[in-house]
């Protein structure tokens, strides 16, 4: 029963054993992440240069490098193993004092392309409850040859030809074409044989290269280069085979990692997303496809497929070959882009240049494509077939706008401001703009400048206006409506007529007598444009055939063949029966706008169009040294923004005997608002001046007639053929 029961426990406590040593081990195995308060080593490995590689470095190496690494590590100073095997980040151990040595390959008397890598570090203390950091340096542990071979001078006699390198029986062959190197232990020494077909004939010639000093007792690190070609003396012998150059190098682990552990090459693109770029014709971005490669460039292929016709000289789906110098040539001078020499380390396809020569088909966007695969080191970037080598161009239609001012569409004249272009290359664009215009409705459009002018008033007032840059791209249409010229009305004066004046020798353009039925003036019943500052000139109670000083209008009209207003200074206000100078002096308004009966004047009336200039005839009679003036404006709908302004005041003192022209030329002050109100005044005392009047000047009413008035006057401005001039 005893011995059951001990047999049992002895069962268990090895199943316990065995339990824990499988947990250590998969502790060992699975990277764990936390590894606080645990006992080990931390393990980077770099090389001889002190350049850690461990997992990542080199960089370019697809597969971790120190996983290629066994990793032994003994108790210091004994054979006892406390670990052997691959090369881990880091190992658990108890604490105490190792000896760690790393080691790539097994050494080999001779190889191809088989470097030996050796690394240690001894007395490492591994202290308990930490996870201490080791880096062991490696390097090359033995040595190398390589045989380059010139083939332009070799391939004068033969067409082909290797070299087998041996270290006592054994020996490798190192072809021309194959790029490998011969590695042996370290202190061997070497022995090079030549062996080659002669050109035409096919005769097989052995050439035992002459041993040279280099060859004897290579050293550890040591890399030799032999450069073989012709010696034209030696030709007529039947072999001819001579040593151009001998070199040798000391060679770090970067440079003889196997080719089969290097990675194949990869495509990385500046400017694409996603293997997509997206652009507008004519616009200048990058475009770059890099080739990342961990050896020299052994070959490309290129396709190119387009829709846009100027590429029509490339075979649509044709894979074009670097190595071929006319496929070169044709990628090349079509696309306008320069290509990589094989034999490149470094290499760019540069694809800046091109994207300016896309075009888009009439506007409709063109899809290019280029599909690359490159080739290094024996291996192609299709390897991988997961990864996309196909970039695509999509070329699209700039977008650009033109700019309009409503405010540059004038009666006679339209222009542009200028064109927005949002997308493209500005200065391209710019450069071979056209600007079209045409009558809404109609089909055809007309080439024109961003001013179109017309040499009078169009009939028709609306039109579209665009811009071009080629077929197919154009903004959208542009509504103009230019304005329509208007004129004053009553301008020449011509609209006095009986039915409006009834039958009074001068006409009142408004007063608060107009119930009186002697008389309807404009202010009343009938529709009137301008009025006049002053209706006290005509009392409650007056008498036709006598009125007197204090009854005549400031505003009437001079009959005859044509007829003009008569602007005056005068004095009004109360009956004046002494022959005494009563009331105020003032100066007569003819105005836009309306007076109301309590003599409040409204100036300005509704207006939407913009004259560049107004002309008008006119006469003066100056009393007491003084001035007539003539003003306009231009308003916006607030009647607070001035638009425009126009203005002439006569010299002091300057009587007009004769009608005389005169024109007064707008100044715009802004032309990016449509008018809405005009205001006219035109004063027989200018503005800012102080109207006189003396007593008894004696008129005839109407003017030219035989009947004369005595009124208190001063200066008198007659007016005639107003006329607005739409220049634009």
């Amino acid at each position: 029963m005893n011995k059951l029961v001990i047999e049992y426990m002895k069962w268990i406590g090895g199943l316990c054993s065995l339990l824990l040593c499988m947990l250590l081990g998969g502790c060992q195995e699975n990277e764990e992440t936390d590894l606080s308060g645990k006992t080990g080593l931390l393990v980077t490995l770099t090389d001889d240069d002190n350049k850690a590689y461990s997992r990542k470095a080199p960089s370019e190496l697809e597969d971790p490098l120190t996983e290629m690494f066994q990793l032994k590590i003994l108790y210091s100073g004994t054979d006892k193993s406390a670990y052997k095997g691959t090369c881990k980040e880091y190992v658990l151990l108890q604490e105490g004092l190792y000896d760690l040595t790393a080691t790539y390959g097994d050494n080999p008397v001779i190889a191809l392309d088989a470097p030996y890598y050796v690394g240690s570090l001894n007395a490492q203390e591994v202290i308990k409850g930490e996870m201490t950091s080791v880096s062991i340096s490696c390097s090359v542990a033995n040595s190398l040859l390589s045989v380059i071979y010139n083939r332009e001078s070799l391939n004068k006699m033969y067409e082909s030809y290797f070299v087998t390198v041996s270290v006592g029986s054994e020996s490798v062959d190192l072809d021309a074409d194959s790029g490998k190197s011969a590695y042996f232990r370290a202190g061997s020494s070497v022995k090079l044989v030549f062996h080659g077909r002669l050109s035409g004939t096919g005769k097989e010639v052995v050439y035992d290269i002459p041993d040279q000093e280099q060859f004897a007792n290579i050293a550890v690190k040591t890399h030799v280069k032999v450069t073989l070609g012709l010696d034209d003396s030696e030709i007529s012998s039947g072999v001819g085979i001579s040593i151009e150059k001998l070199e040798t190098e000391t060679v770090s682990i970067a440079e003889t990692i196997p080719s089969e552990f290097m990675p194949k090459p990869k495509l990385e693109s500046d400017g694409f997303l996603n293997n997509e770029l997206s652009f507008a014709e004519t616009e200048k971005k990058s475009a770059t496809i890099r080739l990342k490669l961990s050896s020299a460039l052994q070959e490309l292929k290129l396709k190119f497929n387009s829709a846009d016709t100027k590429f029509a000289g490339l075979e649509q789906g044709k894979e074009y070959l670097l190595s071929s110098a006319e496929d070169k040539s044709a990628i090349e001078n079509t696309l306008g882009i320069s290509l990589p020499e094989v034999g490149a380390t470094e290499a760019v396809l540069d694809f800046t240049s091109l994207l300016p020569q896309l075009m888009t088909d009439k506007g409709a966007t063109v899809t290019s494509t280029i599909e690359v695969d490159v080739k290094a080191n024996n291996r192609w970037a299709s390897e991988d077939a997961t990864v996309n080598r196909v970039y695509t161009l999509k070329c699209n239609k700039p977008e650009f706008s033109i700019v309009t001012n409503p405010g540059n569409f004038w009666c006679k004249e339209f222009s542009v401001d200028s064109c927005d272009i949002k997308t493209g290359d500005i200065e391209t664009i710019s450069q071979k703009i056209q600007y079209q215009y045409r009558k809404k409705g109609d089909e055809q459009w007309i080439d024109c400048d961003r001013l179109v002018q017309f040499d009078d008033y169009p009939v028709d007032k609306q039109y579209q206006i665009r811009a071009v840059y080629r077929e197919g791209i154009e903004t959208e249409p542009v509504d103009v409506v230019l304005e329509t010229p208007q004129q004053l009305p009553n301008s020449d004066m011509e609209e006095w007529n009986e039915t409006t004046r009834r039958v009074r020798y001068f006409y009142v353009f408004g007063s608060k007598y107009y119930d009186q039925p002697f008389f309807e003036p404009w202010g009343g019943e009938v529709e009137h444009w301008w009025d006049t500052n002053n209706i006290e000139t005509m009392p409650e109670t007056f008498t036709l055939d006598y009125p007197n000083h204090n009854c005549f209008p400031a505003v009437t009209f001079c009959s005859g063949e044509n007829k003009a207003a008569v602007i005056r200074s005068i004095n009004h206000g109360g009956s004046n029966t002494s022959g005494t100078v009563v009331g105020e002096n003032s100066r007569g308004i003819l105005y836009a706008g309306s007076t109301d009966s309590d003599g409040n004047m409204s100036e300005g009336r509704e207006w939407k169009s913009r004259p560049t200039s107004i002309s008008f005839k006119c006469k003066y009679s100056s009393f007491d040294n003084e001035r007539f003036g003539i003003y306009i404006d231009l308003y916006a709908e607030d009647n607070k923004t001035l638009i425009a302004t126009g203005s002439y005041e006569s010299n002091n003192g300057e009587s007009i005997t004769e009608l005389t022209d005169y024109t007064i030329t707008f100044d715009y002050r802004d032309t990016s608002l449509k008018p809405a109100i005009i205001k006219i005044k035109c004063c027989s005392v200018a503005i800012n001046y102080k109207p006189s009047v003396q007593k008894n000047v004696q008129v005839n009413v109407p003017e030219g007639s035989d009947k004369f008035y005595n009124i208190h006057g001063g200066s008198v401005l007659t007016l005639d053929d107003i006329a607005l001039i739409y220049g634009r």
